[in-house]
């Protein structure tokens, strides 16, 4: 399992359409916003990376088709994807197994979020957290890696599982978490022994 993520802040998307994706193209056509623009196609150049590295046999760009929730997937044997942004970062997960990514920008604690999508576990541990900013990010992420990986969207809502406590205990999946140059990683794969993946920095373009 390999986690590659990049800052996508100096990429300018008319300078790659012609390596594209047909899923990407139709993306960034549907997106107006120039900080958006730069993370979609940042998630794709890491992508395309990865592939060249777990499987330099396969020819870019693959197909890639969305699930009935909205999941991504190609058409590559033996290897799954995932991607996510946030800020002025992109990031790509690459396993052998499903698997689901996510990061998300250095937050402040939300009491109102927290009642909303967060289990009553959750919410009883971020009152008694010291670093309540941190967990409220740290959950967040790993809640959002989770249903990434069961490939359901928010069809499962937020709030009918817990990440902390006994409740992590029954999800069935390995979980893993880091803190980044300030961002929030979190990488799920269900049924797994272990989420914890080799970390690669790139540089984009």
């Amino acid at each position: 399992m390999r986690l590659y993520f990049a800052d996508v802040s100096a990429l300018d998307p008319n300078d790659f359409a012609g390596i594209l994706t047909d899923y990407r193209r139709e993306k960034l056509s549907r997106q107006r916003d120039a900080q958006s623009r730069r993370q979609g196609l940042g998630a794709e150049l890491l992508l395309r990376r990865a592939l060249a590295d777990c499987a330099p046999e396969c020819l870019w760009p693959p197909e890639i088709r969305l699930g009935e929730y909205g999941k991504p997937a190609w058409n590559v044997e033996g290897l799954y994807f995932n991607l996510s942004h946030s800020g002025e970062f992109a990031a790509c997960v690459i396993a052998d197994c499903p698997v689901g990514l996510d990061v998300q920008e250095a937050c402040v604690y939300r009491e109102a979020l927290a009642r909303r999508f967060f289990t009553p576990e959750e919410q009883a541990f971020l009152i008694a957290s010291e670093e309540r900013d941190q967990d409220f990010g740290r959950i967040w992420a790993m809640k959002e890696s989770y249903l990434k990986a069961l490939g359901k969207g928010f069809a499962r809502p937020l709030s009918s599982f817990s990440v902390v406590g006994e409740g992590r205990d029954r999800l069935d999946a390995a979980v893993w978490y880091s803190r980044i140059q300030g961002y929030h990683f979190s990488v799920c794969a269900p049924g797994a022994a272990s989420a914890e993946p080799e970390i690669i920095e790139k540089k984009l373009p």
